[in-house]
């Protein structure tokens, strides 16, 4: 009744987008919404707010210009550049078409890389089926180690759209320009190289980096039961600075904000301790969430956190995914079936085992932490503006982030109510775990595979 007749992340995320934009992380924006978040916990009343300070290199954009030439004349198209790409730079190469930026599709290009502007895709286009992406870093990784002058990705979401992001995986500058075009300007260029034309790009861009303090902003709830065992639900505050990042990730953290508000005001405590943690940084490389974890790793806390449940880009959950070992999806199924009993319309009390990388749990999941998510279907009208500059409110739903927090809330109560929470991952279960998931590779190229 409460996440339902009292609502109010909605209103709290429209009057964000209104009042602060967007939340990049060392901008004066990210930081006006760090005061924000912490006022809002502490406004609804949680016994424990508290700022986890990490300092971080924050990047942010400048200028960027491209100029494609045909030996006759010059185009200039519309681009953006990528996080963390070169603070100066001017480079002018021939274009050469990368397809994919799969192993496969450089392996077939070999040295005719070296130097070049490579054109690669941001999704998958004209693939075998079955074929994983990877994600816009590790491309970048497997192109720069192949000796490319710059990159240029193509963004698949028609309309002009045009899309940021973090080219680097652990958040340092990479050494050579990489930029965005839109999938229409991608394609005509592609047609021009298959017809044979020898094309050339020159990519020139300036751009900003410096060393900041953030804060990841944390709440909690005693638990009545078993205090000392915590269920964290997280979810990245930041947002890129194309929008207001109302989709990604204004719908997962202010629905972590009202859902902090709803079970404070409810009479029924949880039996384990609630943690909330809204977490900056996450564009650019997982900053705010290694930071904690690193810390929490340190000093033996870690063991304390049961599971994490991370909310990014999330609304209407149809059920939950896990990634842990033992009965833990077993345990997570029974949930919903509970959950589903009271809330039969739209929760199908789906339950998937899937984990996947590139968001605040990826730390906690090589920690051992079991990982939890709710599993969730915005639609093309919302995936089209990740990233970009249509990010905004009109995408949100407010009925979303209400059975966000509702559907959430009853997971969170019926995991605390369990007499006992299956373990962590042990080491050897969970390399076989992502191995089993395709994860090594991704993880190996951006240097967080934990083993030889």
């Amino acid at each position: 009744m409460e996440a339902q007749e009292a609502a109010v992340g909605y209103d709290w995320l429209r009057w964000s987008t209104g009042a602060i934009g967007h939340r990049l992380t060392g901008s004066i924006q990210g930081s006006m919404a760090e005061r924000a978040a912490d006022s809002l916990f502490r406004l609804s009343g949680l016994p424990r707010v508290e700022r986890f300070p990490f300092e971080a290199q924050a990047w942010s954009r400048g200028m960027v210009k491209l100029t494609i030439g045909d030996g006759t004349g010059f185009l200039h198209l519309a681009a953006v550049a990528l996080a963390n790409t070169p603070l100066e730079s001017d480079v002018e190469a021939t274009l050469i078409d990368a397809g994919n930026g799969l192993p496969m599709d450089l392996d077939g290009l070999g040295e005719a890389l070296k130097g070049k502007v490579a054109l690669v895709n941001i999704g998958l286009v004209d693939a075998p089926k079955g074929t994983s992406n990877l994600h816009r870093s590790e491309k970048a990784a497997l192109a720069l180690a192949r000796g490319v002058s710059a990159i240029l990705f193509v963004n698949q979401v028609e309309g002009g759209v045009l899309l940021t992001g973090t080219a680097s995986i652990d958040g340092t500058l990479i050494p050579v320009p990489a930029a965005c075009v839109a999938t229409e300007d991608g394609t005509e260029l592609r047609a021009r190289l298959a017809q044979g034309q020898q094309l050339t790009a020159r990519l020139s861009m300036s751009n900003h980096s410096d060393r900041v303090k953030a804060h990841n902003i944390i709440a909690e709830i005693p638990g009545s039961r078993w205090p000392e065992e915590v269920i964290l639900v997280g979810g990245h505050l930041d947002s890129w600075d194309l929008a207001t990042g109302a989709t990604d990730n204004g719908l997962g953290s202010f629905s972590i904000l009202d859902l902090a508000r709803a079970m404070q005001a409810h009479t029924t405590r949880p039996e384990r301790t609630v943690r909330f943690v809204l977490f900056m940084g996450e564009e650019q490389g997982l900053l705010g969430s290694r930071a904690l974890v690193e810390h929490y790793r340190a000093t033996g806390m870690i063991d304390q956190v049961k599971c994490m449940i991370n909310l990014d880009m999330s609304g209407n959950p149809r059920g939950f995914g896990v990634g842990g070992p033992g009965t833990w999806a077993t345990q997570v199924t029974e949930v919903c079936d509970r959950i589903r009993a009271v809330d039969s319309v739209g929760f199908k009390g789906e339950v998937q085992e899937a984990i996947w990388l590139h968001s605040d749990h990826q730390p906690f999941l090589l920690a051992g932490v079991p990982v939890l998510y709710p599993l969730s279907d915005l639609g093309g009208h919302v995936y089209g503006c990740y990233h970009s500059s249509c990010d905004d409110i009109h995408l949100v739903d407010p009925m979303a982030m209400v059975n966000n927090v509702r559907r959430t809330g009853l997971l969170i109560y019926g995991l605390a109510a369990l007499d006992t929470l299956p373990p962590h991952f042990k080491t050897d279960q969970l390399r076989e775990r992502l191995i089993q998931a395709g994860l090594e590779g991704p993880l190996r190229i951006g240097g967080d595979w934990p083993w030889e």
